[in-house]
């Protein structure tokens, strides 16, 4: 391990911390971790391992400091922003509020699918819809809440519905108010991606299809071979970007 190089890529999502190790394209360590576990496991992932370069993605307001410190030790340090030289073109008119997540999600299904279009479904806090051309060029998407935060909504904002487990029914008509609000918040998140994607290919031509983020399970068994799930797609694209930015 001593003469290799690797690069070491951060997603810090709305719940969670996804950190991965990436000798070239391969993934060599995978970890998901609170905001109380990340420092020591950052820190033991430097120690064990030659890391010559991190990137840093962010869905929340700032960056931890502690992150920064460790990435001011490298010489390629990145912090993704709109400013981030990327692989692809981004065609957005307000890029400077395009989700870096979503800029991330872009490059890897850019990356692992190239000359196709792609439409990325991340399925997670929020479920986004993202659509890249053929020709690598991100050309807009959309935004809806998540299967949790729709539960949630309808409790916080209705007198007597309640808050409920996240469990699909297996039939279409809950059969108590229970299931009504598991079925309306799952299986109407599952109505909605099928009918995005039908409408994107619709207009774009037939495209491949990808599914990440946490919420991705609950989907899988329904869309089966229409979809390709990639869990870790934010972080393959982190690598990419990393690698464009050494090259330049």
């Amino acid at each position: 391990m001593a003469n290799k190089t690797l690069n070491l890529c951060i997603d810090i999502g709305n719940t969670r911390f996804k950190i991965a190790l990436f000798e070239g394209d391969e993934v060599i360590e995978m970890i998901t971790c609170n905001k109380q576990e990340l420092t020591p496991i950052l820190n033991k992932l430097v120690e064990i391992y030659p890391v010559k370069a991190m990137i840093v993605s962010t869905t929340r307001k700032s960056i931890p400091k502690k992150i920064r410190i460790m990435g001011s030790q490298f010489k390629n340090y990145i912090e993704l922003s709109d400013q981030t030289k990327v692989p692809i073109n981004i065609e957005y008119r307000t890029p400077e509020t395009l989700g870096r997540d979503r800029i991330a999600a872009s490059v890897g299904a850019n990356f692992l699918y190239p000359g196709e279009g792609n439409i990325v479904v991340d399925a997670g806090t929020c479920v986004t819809y993202d659509y890249i051309s053929k020709e690598g060029s991100f050309l807009g998407g959309n935004i809806s809440p998540g299967i949790n935060m729709r539960m949630k909504a309808m409790n916080a904002f209705t007198s007597n519905l309640p808050l409920v487990e996240l469990q699909s029914p297996s039939g279409i008509l809950g059969q108590s108010t229970e299931e009504a609000l598991q079925n309306g918040s799952i299986k109407g998140t599952i109505y909605e991606i099928d009918s995005f994607i039908r409408e994107i290919e619709n207009k774009y031509g037939k495209s491949k299809v990808i599914l990440t983020g946490g919420d991705a399970d609950y989907f899988v068994d329904y869309f089966k071979s229409k979809i390709f799930v990639v869990q870790n797609l934010v972080l393959i694209g982190l690598n990419q970007i990393l690698k464009h930015n050494a090259q330049l």
